[in-house]
């Protein structure tokens, strides 16, 4: 910990811009502690959940998802064995090169994407695109939280929404995995914008986890059957996050966890991740325009990379 406190000196600094927290954060962070993930039902007010609902739709219809993305009716069983086998795992540039992606030039409209190319996936940087969705990711409740977990302020390094739909070949996170980014220093926050039900495909954490490094560890991803035969279905430490929109999970990661595949419509979510970064982190995964960065509060900045505000 002394390495992590000289590397991160200035995360450990601006603690000092954390207010004490209220009894309500108390109590979400004792159970984020004990179980890995606290569950915020219904967090988001109905009149926000809509508005961000509405960008979103309309982010999508405008076509502002990342592209190339994934096409599942481009996975071919025999040609892509390989890559199915390993998880599909790999960059969109990666998976550019193997002939199973679309990009914009292939992409007409909402509608046609969908017929044409059936992603499983569409990701959006809505924090770019919105106010709305900035507020939200730079909620102090929650940032107080998530600072107090890990003892200091993280940078906010990832953010983003997906939509999914179902699919025939799982890819990456779809599996039971622990999340790598960081040894010691890792917290996402999930923003639930549509019902999850089972057919929509629920979020899977094993709750105790985070701190049971002893059990299915060391492997990139578990087959269902790994986990199943030590966490079967029903089990009570088995969290199957069949929420309400405008739901938000705080989530140690490091912990096993899956995204499940939609059976039927999609699956609206948001992602968050907190961690801390060295000084020359080059990495800049979403842009916050500088403006919104100036405009706030020095707690909320101190999430902020201000690379990521060029």
């Amino acid at each position: 910990m002394t390495k992590s406190r000289i590397l991160y000196h200035q995360s450990y600094k601006n603690m000092r811009f954390l207010d004490p927290l209220s009894p309500k954060q108390t109590h979400a962070l004792n159970t984020l502690k004990a179980d890995g993930c606290v569950i915020l039902d219904s967090y988001i007010p109905e009149k926000k959940l809509q508005q961000m609902q509405s960008e979103l739709q309309q982010a999508l219809h405008n076509m502002q998802f990342n592209m190339p993305c994934l096409a599942q009716n481009k996975i071919d069983s025999i040609i892509h064995k390989d890559l199915i086998n390993n998880y599909m795992l790999g960059t969109p540039q990666q998976l550019e090169e193997c002939g199973v992606t679309f990009d914009q030039s292939q992409a007409i409209d909402y509608e046609q994407v969908l017929a044409d190319f059936r992603p499983s996936t569409l990701t959006v940087p809505m924090l770019e695109l919105s106010a709305t969705y900035r507020e939200t990711w730079t909620d102090p409740f929650i940032l107080g939280i998530i600072s107090a977990y890990l003892g200091m302020v993280p940078k906010l390094i990832e953010a983003y929404v997906r939509r999914n739909f179902p699919a025939q070949y799982r890819s990456m996170n779809h599996y039971w995995h622990r999340d790598i980014n960081h040894d010691f220093h890792l917290l996402k926050m999930f923003v639930f914008l549509s019902d999850c039900t089972i057919e929509t495909g629920p979020h899977e954490f094993i709750k105790g986890s985070h701190t049971n490094l002893d059990i299915l560890n060391g492997q990139r991803y578990f087959q269902d059957e790994q986990v199943d035969k030590i966490y079967p279905l029903g089990h009570e430490n088995r969290v199957l996050s069949t929420v309400k929109a405008g739901t938000v999970i705080i989530e140690n990661t490091q912990g096993l966890h899956r995204a499940t595949i939609p059976k039927t419509g999609y699956r609206d979510l948001g992602y968050g991740v907190f961690m801390p970064i060295p000084p020359l982190y080059r990495h800049k995964n979403y842009h916050f325009p500088k403006n919104a960065y100036n405009s706030l509060p020095t707690f909320q900045k101190a999430f902020i990379p201000k690379s990521f505000t060029d």
